[in-house]
């Protein structure tokens, strides 16, 4: 996993599955998250080794996308998830990614509403977003 998504942690936790997680800044995760951390010298070597990946769509921010991807196990399933990962998901295919998790606008307006009244997902969810999963197909991986 790279960077924590609480629900998906909290799912493997639950099933006893075996995970690691990459941060570049150890700081952010929290006292039961950091037995889970993968050193940063390691993280080439645990993601070829991994079965599935999961990003985040803030490595497109920080340029980090790219590095991962030519890291990946060939077959790996590998899904970026986050807000800007829904939107070209043809350019996400292409360079091996198999699932885009990400938000759908249905109320640009009430969004923007919540956004700027301090909401967060919890509050516009189900009222003016949908969470949008997009799956490559069968033929193409």
């Amino acid at each position: 996993m790279v960077r924590v998504f609480v629900p998906i942690l909290k799912q493997l936790k639950n099933r006893g599955k075996t995970f690691g997680i990459l941060e570049l800044d150890m700081r952010t995760l929290k006292p039961d998250e950091l037995p889970f951390a993968i050193p940063k010298e390691n993280a080439d070597a645990e993601i070829h080794r991994a079965d599935m990946l999961v990003i985040t769509g803030t490595t497109l921010l920080n340029n980090t996308l790219e590095p991962l991807l030519a890291c990946a196990r060939p077959g790996a399933t590998i899904i970026v998830v986050g807000p800007t990962a829904s939107m070209i998901p043809e350019a996400f295919f292409r360079r091996g990614v198999t699932v885009l998790g990400g938000d759908t606008v249905t109320d640009p307006d009430a969004l923007l509403d919540t956004i700027a009244e301090g909401g967060s997902g919890y509050h516009f969810f189900g009222k003016s977003a949908e969470k949008t999963i997009i799956c490559q197909a069968p033929a193409e991986r």
